[in-house]
C-alpha cells in the first residue's frame, strides 16, 4: 500500500508535474535558481513573499513582486513564479491554491514555471477532504485546483502544454 505521499507523487506526475520534497524554505529559493538559469526573475506572490521573507532574501535582486497597478503585465513571463498551496491531493495529484488578491493570482497564471510549495502537513487524501476543508472556513474569495501545467487539445485535436498558463509545474512537499 503505497504512503499518501507516494500516491500524490505518482498522481502529480501522471499530470506532468516534478515533485521536490524539501526542508526549508531556502531549498525552495535555492530550486527556484536552478529553475529559472542564470538570469531568469522569480515572482513570488505577494502574500507569500510577506509570509516567508526569507525567499526574498535569497532570492536578491532576482526576486519579482507584482506592480500593484499593473500586476499581470509586471509578472507575465517570468522564468519562475513562486506560490504557497493551501492543500496536496494526493487522489488526483493537485494543489489548493487561495488567492484572494489579483496580485497572488498573476504569478500563478503568467509565470512560465511555477512552484507550488505545500507543507507537507497539508497533504490530505481525497477531493472530500478539500470540501470539507472548505466548508470549515466558508467559501474562500477566490480558490482553485490546479493538477499539472495547462493544456489543451483545441488546436487539431493535439495535446499542447502551456498554452494558457505555466508550461512547467513544480510542487515542494515542505518540511
Amino acid at each position: 500500500m503505497p504512503t499518501i505521499v507516494e500516491a500524490f507523487r505518482a498522481r502529480a506526475e501522471e499530470a506532468r508535474s516534478v515533485v521536490h520534497e524539501l526542508a526549508t524554505w531556502s531549498g525552495v529559493a535555492t530550486l527556484a535558481l536552478v529553475l529559472a538559469d542564470a538570469d531568469g526573475r522569480i515572482a513570488l506572490s505577494p502574500s507569500l513573499a510577506r509570509a516567508q521573507p526569507v525567499l526574498s532574501e535569497r532570492l536578491g535582486a532576482r526576486v519579482l513582486l507584482p506592480d500593484p497597478g499593473d500586476p499581470a503585465r509586471s509578472v507575465a513571463d517570468a522564468a519562475v513564479g513562486i506560490v504557497r498551496g493551501e492543500l496536496a491531493v494526493a487522489e488526483t495529484g493537485s494543489v489548493l491554491l487561495v488567492e484572494p488578491e489579483l496580485a497572488d493570482r498573476v504569478v500563478s497564471m503568467l509565470s512560465l514555471t511555477l512552484i507550488q510549495v505545500v507543507a507537507r502537513e497539508r497533504l490530505v487524501e481525497n477531493l472530500d477532504a478539500v470540501a470539507t476543508t472548505l466548508a470549515a472556513g466558508g467559501p474562500p474569495a477566490y480558490a482553485s485546483l490546479t493538477t499539472g501545467p495547462s493544456r489543451t487539445a483545441d488546436i487539431e485535436r493535439s495535446l499542447t502544454i502551456g498554452v494558457q498558463g505555466p508550461s512547467e509545474v513544480h510542487v515542494v512537499l515542505l518540511g
